[in-house]
């Protein structure tokens, strides 16, 4: 089974409109055909937006659907490590996110693959 990390774009665009690509996600995933997975810095970034203060309980139910990875030491040393000696101008959450994927060996689902250029060995998923 193929394993999707989905960037926080694709559910903010849900979140918003009820479209975008993650319906299709959704559809994939009950169809077993790939595993879906977050970032806890995708969680932080869900929970820093506006709304999330009205729809912290709708937000968390929708969080526990996922397998979330955990920012800790070791991913954070692979980040580290996998960013040195790069000039890169992606924002260290987006970094984060695009090494996860690496990390997990797993492709990523998001709408804005420029956030994640110069990223070596990032894969992406299309659906």
């Amino acid at each position: 089974m193929k394993k999707v990390l989905v960037d926080t774009d694709i559910l903010i665009d849900f979140f918003r409109s009820g479209r975008g690509s993650f319906p299709a996600l959704i559809g994939l995933q009950k169809q077993r055909q790939i595993e879906l997975y977050l970032s806890s810095i995708t969680v932080m970034e869900l929970f820093a937006g506006k709304s999330s203060a009205e729809t912290a309980v709708t937000l968390e139910k929708f969080i526990d659907s996922f397998k979330v990875v955990t920012f800790d030491k070791v991913l954070a040393r692979f980040s580290g490590e996998l960013r040195r000696e790069r000039k890169l101008a992606i924002q260290t959450s987006d970094f984060i996110i695009g090494a996860t994927s690496i990390w997990l060996k797993v492709q990523l689902a998001t709408r804005n693959k420029k956030h994640f250029q110069g990223i070596p060995g990032l894969k992406f998923f299309n659906a």
